[in-house]
């Protein structure tokens, strides 16, 4: 069978479809399946051997409009797909796999005229968006997959070997950048938690686009140490053989933490505008999110935005540093066990 996941999303929307392209792949080891993203994101999923070939919607750029969904969707049909499982859910989405004729063609029921689709399922809002994505499977196949599947991106090991020797035995990662303004914790902040890890005998090393550079002058400018500065200085295919050498992870709710998590790198992941209930937490046994429970503005909406609607910010503010390294001293304490967050539902 020649099977299509389609979802052309934001980087750890795209990551955390992959545990269902695993499970796809175990249940058909001898089908064909091909992974559909945003160009920018292919990187991450080039050269993983459960996915045969991985291909781009650039809906934002050469392939944008109608004109855009017809060239694209006349490309689809010409690959003869059987089936496609689509997590996104878009009108554009659902119009495009219309358009490309592949016979099945399985959505969810809140995707934008989901009539378009031959299956669809519900997408419950009580689970992780890893087991969102998995209820596809469960729709197509009748049942979930035997067991829990994590989130993998494509790890450069060479390079990952070349990065080992540049940052000691304790390195700590510091994602203080974000795409949305309002998921961004204060750079001032993540200085201090970066200099308190460094008396305490970690290599802190701050990451990023060259996007997040204003960010990361902030945080070296309030800091009292020095830190190693890698912000701009990997490509995002790059990203995943960097972040694997960490022993933790301290970020903000951005791509970055999912990679993380893909690579099982423990996260304190800092969530200001979104919620856990939304989802998107990392899909992992370890990590901890730090975040001001029970301000009736949060969330403010799925992805954040550019500026605190209330104009207080105090979802962001009111995490202290002390609140930061009190969750990282739970999650880099190896004689602590927890147990999952998130455990995918079996049936008998």
């Amino acid at each position: 069978m020649n099977i299509l996941i389609f979802n052309p999303s934001y980087l750890g929307d795209s990551v955390l479809t992959t545990p269902l392209i695993k499970a796809v792949r175990k249940k058909m080891p001898e089908s064909r399946i091909t992974f559909c993203v945003r160009p920018e994101n292919a990187p991450l999923f080039e050269g993983l051997d459960f996915i045969d070939e991985v291909i781009v919607f650039n809906k934002r750029g050469s392939e944008s409009g109608l004109k855009g969904i017809l060239s694209f969707a006349r490309k689809l049909k010409k690959m003869n797909f059987d089936l496609v499982m689509s997590p996104h859910m878009s009108l554009r989405t659902s119009l495009t796999l219309f358009l490309a004729q592949i016979p099945e063609r399985l959505g969810f029921v809140e995707s934008a005229f989901s009539a378009l689709y031959t299956m669809s399922c519900a997408k419950d809002l009580t689970y992780h968006e890893v087991e969102r994505y998995i209820l596809l499977y469960k729709r197509y196949f009748g049942e979930f997959p035997d067991e829990a599947i994590q989130p993998e991106v494509f790890v450069d090991k060479e390079l990952a070997d070349k990065y080992k020797p540049m940052f000691g035995k304790k390195p700590v990662g510091i994602n203080c950048g974000s795409v949305w303004n309002t998921k961004k914790w204060p750079a001032e902040k993540f200085a201090a938690v970066a200099d308190n890890l460094k008396e305490r005998g970690y290599t802190p090393v701050i990451i990023g686009s060259e996007q997040d550079r204003e960010d990361t002058e902030r945080l070296k400018a309030s800091a009292k140490h020095e830190h190693i500065d890698m912000c701009g200085k990997t490509e995002l295919k790059e990203l995943p053989a960097l972040i694997s050498n960490f022993k933790y992870l301290i970020t903000n709710d951005s791509g970055p933490m999912h990679i993380a998590a893909a690579t099982d790198v423990p996260c304190v992941a800092i969530f200001g505008p979104t919620v856990k209930e939304l989802g998107f937490t990392p899909y992992d046994e370890k990590s901890l999110v730090a975040e001001i429970e029970g301000l009736s503005c949060r969330p403010c909406g799925k992805h954040g935005g550019h500026k605190c609607p209330k104009g207080h910010f105090r979802c962001m503010e009111e995490i202290t540093p002390e609140n930061v390294l009190a969750l990282f001293d739970i999650v880099s304490a190896p004689e602590v066990i927890r147990p999952p967050k998130y455990v995918t539902e079996k049936v008998d």
